[in-house]
């Protein structure tokens, strides 16, 4: 497999969508998606187990206004710049997805002889509620069966008259968006159980990217083309690529280390079972952006580094799920340190405070809730010292 190209796509799309309202960190896993989606199903690595390709499940996870869409929009646009990927049309629905899925034929000739087909379909969807209805476990069942690329999938409709539909070469890469109050009510307490989650990759924000009100934001049509074009090469390319010997040892030695850190939230348990593949996806897509035939070590480091910065944040989504107010959570903390005080007679420690918050909000707020229970005179801060005092709740508020 030869790979043309002499700049990082990721870093273009990155310079490409430098100023729109979304969080970097999303702009990132947009663009890793993008080039997921123009690999489809003709490369790929050698495992013990069978081959594994590049496709990704990526979930961007933020409160509203954030800028989920903003990022996702952009994937879409270029995927559908390119004409022989197949895409999704907006808003896709669940009994249209398999539909469209059947719709995309890709045929390549490898030969005189050998032909290769399969079908694979890109999905960019700013709201993951219409793609995947709420509760509907058996369509997770079956977003799983595709997302580790059968030789086919088989599906009978009664709509058809009970005819059978035989997809050769499924394959399915998911960009979509969502928020975690709405996440909590998507997915029922057992699909956390399922290999549907331990599939998905979450990445969260709650950065809010500010950007003037009447600036007039131009895409740069220069980079756009480069891009394109780049994306018109990978969707040729075909072939399987292979790790260096270095990039070989490094992986195993983290494997061996036991692909530390590891997410502690409980409902990422199943998740945690799949990283080194997920792994193994990104530095594909990593050695692919930057033009490499094979994956080198650099390559790697670069995947992981991607990996771990999202897993990072995972278990703030969670955090807000629950749907607790800063009022609410400011409440428990003073009981919190109230029941301490009572007990111990003593100040409670700063850590003490932070290791309580960590476990109910988003770690980008701990601070902020412990500044604010200060300011309001809940909590009075010890001269020279980490340890806070509870104020009984007639004080609160008083000078």
């Amino acid at each position: 497999m030869t790979v043309n190209g002499s700049q990082d796509f990721i870093g273009l799309f990155l310079e490409y969508t430098d100023g729109i309202p979304s969080p970097e960190i999303f702009r990132l896993w947009a663009a890793i998606a993008t080039v997921a989606g123009a690999l489809e199903r003709r490369v790929w690595v050698e495992t013990a187990r069978n081959k594994l390709y590049p496709n990704l499940f990526t979930l961007l996870v933020a409160p509203p206004a954030v800028g989920k869409s903003q990022a996702i929009i952009r994937t879409h646009e270029l995927w559908y710049s390119v004409k022989d990927l197949k895409v999704a049309p907006d808003n896709v629905t669940k009994p249209a997805l398999m539909d469209r899925l059947q719709k995309s034929s890709r045929k390549m000739v490898l030969s005189e002889t050998g032909l290769f087909e399969y079908h694979s379909l890109l999905v960019a969807a700013p709201e993951f509620g219409v793609l995947v209805p709420a509760h509907d476990l058996e369509f997770l069942n079956v977003l799983n069966h595709i997302f580790d690329c059968p030789t086919s999938y088989r599906e009978e409709r009664r709509s058809l008259g009970d005819k059978q539909i035989d997809i050769v070469g499924p394959q399915l890469n998911i960009l979509a968006g969502t928020q975690p109050a709405y996440l909590a009510n998507l997915l029922p307490e057992e699909a956390w159980g399922m290999g549907f989650m331990s599939r998905l990759i979450m990445v969260y924000s709650s950065e809010k990217v500010n950007v003037p009100l009447f600036a007039k934001y131009q895409d740069n049509i220069e980079v756009f083309k480069k891009m394109n074009s780049i994306l018109r090469n990978m969707a040729k390319l075909y072939g399987a690529m292979e790790f260096s010997p270095e990039a070989q040892t490094a992986i195993e030695g983290w494997v061996h280390d036991g692909c530390e850190p590891v997410p502690a939230h409980s409902k990422l348990a199943h998740y945690n079972g799949r990283r080194i593949l997920h792994l193994l996806k990104l530095s594909i897509i990593a050695a692919v952006s930057a033009g490499n035939s094979s994956i080198g070590l650099k390559d790697y480091l670069r995947a992981r580094e991607w990996l771990l910065r999202a897993e990072q944040t995972m278990p703030d989504i969670f955090r807000e799920m629950v749907g607790k107010s800063d009022t609410q959570v400011i409440d428990e903390l003073h009981y919190y340190c109230w029941q301490i005080w009572i007990k111990e007679k003593r100040p409670v420690h700063k850590s003490r405070l932070v290791h309580f918050l960590h476990h109910r909000v988003p770690s980008e707020k701990v601070q902020r809730i412990v500044d604010i229970a200060e300011q309001a005179n809940i909590l009075e801060r010890m001269a020279g010292t980490d340890t806070y005092r509870p104020r009984p709740k007639h004080e609160h508020g008083l000078e």
